[in-house]
């Protein structure tokens, strides 16, 4: 028969005086709490009045929040409920239970003062020597807002729901009228449900109006082809719909990130509510002078971000950026792609893949905004060409070949990544910054905002990447205590025993 230790859940025990006995002496809280120990919160401590009750103290809710982030902790109700059960939540609080409400407004108003800690701890990783940016590498992704995608109406749609409501708020008016002109006493045609209805349809009428006039001041998106389209969200309406790669169409924000190469920590960020990265690169640079005092040596980043307009950036930075190219024609298996053609300097011409010369026959000033130049390059020996019909797609029966003065400047940085030196750097980036996001939205469990407006958004994007510093300094101190020490040596065992 087989044998059993007696367990009982009315068991007693001899519960130790203070909860620090519970806590090891390199548990992650017990930084947490040095580390908000040592930070300057004046900012915040000088918003509170010495009228009225006494408040719980800033570094008390800031630590609360910090290690809620750390640990996957991320709704104040939760928070509030691990204060009861959770050992170091209660050691935090020193006996104290703030109230759910209580850590919910602390966020939402002190979410303005969350950079200036960010830079402070920063500031404490580097003078541990956990930051030296040697190399940085910058990547986004696209989380979702706290706004469901199925309350987002495009322009269209506001305009055609516009009208409808018109019409109903018409009929409803005449309703209402025709009953209000009844005699006194006479039974009521219409129940009085009709004024709340009235009352509800103008509302929505004016939730829907003010929306498309904000949709309208979007200035660039205004401008832009897809006009017709685009839309605004009534929960959140600076979030934005957006392809992702694994979780379809979301609606979200796509935050950015800088991470140094040494011990994976976050040096800088800027939110975003645009999908596309490109825009990105120059601010996630801005932002990495701002919180370190200086600009890294080396920055990688994904195709994403590659333009002329970023590659000058790095270089007036004076910064070695490594940006990967847009996959080119010939990656694609287009064997005629303008990547195909080779530019000859000394003649200033392109040659085909089938040899044939392509000469300068115009000059154009483009009117964008950058107000380029563009050379116009042609071959006129694409009549007798057997490969015309593959190459050529303009009516003329000629192959032209345009190209603008960024060219130059693309061109070598694909020159640069494509090199030995710069093939081994770029391949060090997917072991900097993308394991950064997955141990957020793994590790971490962070796949959603909880605050709305883009402004509210980046301040808890700001906690959550100070929180994961946090646990990359713990880390770097105890090396022995981390997650990924704990699973590699628990790796080593099972394949011993096997």
């Amino acid at each position: 028969m087989a044998k059993f230790k007696d367990y009982s859940t009315e068991q007693g025990e001899l519960i130790p005086m203070y909860l620090s006995e519970w806590i090891p002496d390199d548990h992650l809280v017990r930084l947490i709490s040095d580390i908000v120990d040592q930070l300057n919160l004046s900012d915040i401590t000088k918003r509170y009045s010495n009228r009225g009750e006494e408040a719980y103290h800033p570094a008390l809710m800031l630590k609360l929040l910090f290690y809620g982030y750390a640990t996957g902790v991320f709704t104040s109700r939760k928070i509030r409920t691990a204060i009861d059960e959770n050992i170091p939540f209660r050691w935090l609080c020193g006996g104290q239970k703030p109230d759910f409400r209580t850590i919910s407004d602390f966020r939402k108003d002190q979410v303005e003062l969350l950079p200036g800690l960010f830079k402070q701890v920063i500031q404490i990783a580097m003078n541990l020597g956990y930051v030296s940016l040697g190399h940085v590498s910058i990547d986004g992704s696209k989380l979702k807002a706290n706004a469901s995608k199925h309350r987002a109406m495009s322009r269209e749609r506001m305009k055609q729901e516009m009208e409808r409501l018109e019409s109903e708020v018409r009929e409803a008016l005449e309703k209402v009228q025709q009953n209000d002109a009844q005699e006194e006493g006479q039974l009521s045609l219409f129940p009085e449900s009709t004024n709340t209805e009235v009352h509800d349809r103008q509302m929505r009428l004016k939730k829907i109006q003010e929306s498309l006039k904000e949709l309208e001041e979007r200035k660039p998106e205004a401008e832009s082809k897809t006009a017709a389209r685009d839309q605004i969200n009534f929960t959140d309406s600076e979030s934005r719909i957006m392809d992702t790669k694994t979780q379809g169409v979301i609606q979200g924000y796509n935050p950015q990130i800088a991470v140094d190469a040494d011990h994976g920590i976050i040096v800088g960020l800027q939110m975003s509510n645009s999908s596309s990265d490109q825009q990105q690169f120059q601010g996630v640079l801005d932002s990495i002078e701002a919180h370190t005092g200086s600009m890294p040596k080396k920055a990688s980043a994904d195709a994403g971000y590659f333009s002329a307009d970023n590659i000058q950036a790095a270089e007036q930075a004076q910064v070695d950026a490594y940006i990967a190219a847009s996959k080119e024609g010939k990656q694609r298996g287009n064997l005629y792609d303008k990547s195909n053609f080779t530019y000859v300097p000394e003649s200033d011409s392109y040659v085909c893949p089938a040899g044939k010369m392509l000469t300068l026959k115009q000059t154009v000033h483009k009117n964008n905004a950058d107000k380029e130049t563009a050379w116009i390059y042609e071959s006129d020996a694409c009549g007798t060409c057997p490969f015309q019909k593959d190459c050529v797609k303009a009516k003329s029966g000629k192959r032209t070949i345009t190209r603008t003065e960024s060219d130059p400047i693309r061109e070598a940085m694909r020159t640069k990544v494509q090199s030995d030196a710069g093939k081994e750097i770029y391949r060090q980036r997917k072991a900097i910054v993308e394991p950064t996001w997955g141990q957020i939205k793994e590790c971490q469990g962070f796949r959603q905002f909880h605050l709305r407006g883009e402004d509210k958004v980046e301040g808890e994007f700001i906690l959550l990447a100070l929180s994961y510093n946090l646990r990359k300094i713990h880390s770097a101190k105890h090396p022995k205590s981390s997650i990924l020490y704990k699973r590699e040596k628990s790796a080593q065992k099972r394949k011993s025993a096997a």
